[in-house]
């Protein structure tokens, strides 16, 4: 599936205001950082949660631990995505027993992602309490989770996506909507130039379709016509046989 950019959801200064946000949010929810650890979920989710981590400490005066959580061991679907999975490293090296520890993630979908973190958690201590931080919640649940921090409620339909691009992982810092299409992945368009690319790339396969189209067309009316002269020379034939056998 190829990914088109069609619309900026979010750029770098609404990203970072909505952050900072989220963090005083966790902090009036949780009455200061107490008990808190902050989890995220790779990818994109260990460098937000520690961007939240730096803005309660900007404002707060305190530090609050981070740790980084790889849920690929803990998917429903490792068996589908690849024979020999890429696992990450899971970083959690606080004690979780009896704290409140806010999972942190770029979009929260179907909640599949979060269900094996919840189970991946599980594994590591009794939390006193798991929150969910999320930057931006597009919909199309398969499972009752919802977030306790949203950044950004982007309703999506099933052809498209968001995608969540920052600096540390992608090199550039924006949200963009996307058309999922048919095609070989690989970098998502340029908004700019997506609709025009992706004009340009389904405009050969459509000329294609439309020659094929005419050409088959074309021979079933040359059949037609082989057959309705076929017809006629039998009607001829029979009528001059049936003149001769009158005369005669």
């Amino acid at each position: 599936m190829k990914k088109i950019r069609k619309a900026v959801v979010m750029d770098t200064s609404q990203l970072r205001r909505i952050i900072t946000r989220i963090a005083h949010e966790i902090l009036e929810r949780n009455r200061g950082t107490g008990d808190i650890i902050l989890v995220g979920i790779r990818k994109r989710g260990v460098p937000l949660a520690e961007r939240i981590a730096k803005a309660i400490e900007s404002f707060e005066g305190s530090s609050v631990p981070v740790g980084a959580l790889d849920i690929t061991l803990y998917r429903d679907d490792i068996q589908m995505i690849s024979p020999n999975p890429l696992v990450g490293k899971t970083e959690i090296n606080e004690d979780i027993s009896n704290r409140v520890v806010v999972l942190v993630d770029d979009v929260l979908f179907t909640g599949r992602t979060v269900r094996a973190a919840l189970d991946e958690l599980t594994d590591f201590g009794r939390p006193k309490a798991i929150q969910l931080a999320v930057l931006i919640d597009r919909g199309h649940r398969e499972y009752p989770i919802r977030a306790d921090f949203v950044g950004k409620n982007v309703p999506t339909s099933s052809n498209e996506t968001v995608l969540v691009l920052l600096n540390e992982t992608d090199g550039e810092e924006q949200v963009v909507l996307c058309d999922v299409v048919e095609g070989e992945e690989d970098k998502p368009d340029k908004i700019t130039s997506g609709k025009k690319r992706a004009v340009k790339k389904a405009a050969p396969a459509k000329r294609k379709a439309d020659v094929e189209a005419k050409a088959k067309t074309k021979s079933k009316a040359k059949a037609k016509t082989k057959t309705k002269i076929k017809i006629k020379a039998k009607i001829k034939a029979k009528s001059r046989s049936t003149k001769k056998n009158t005369g005669k």
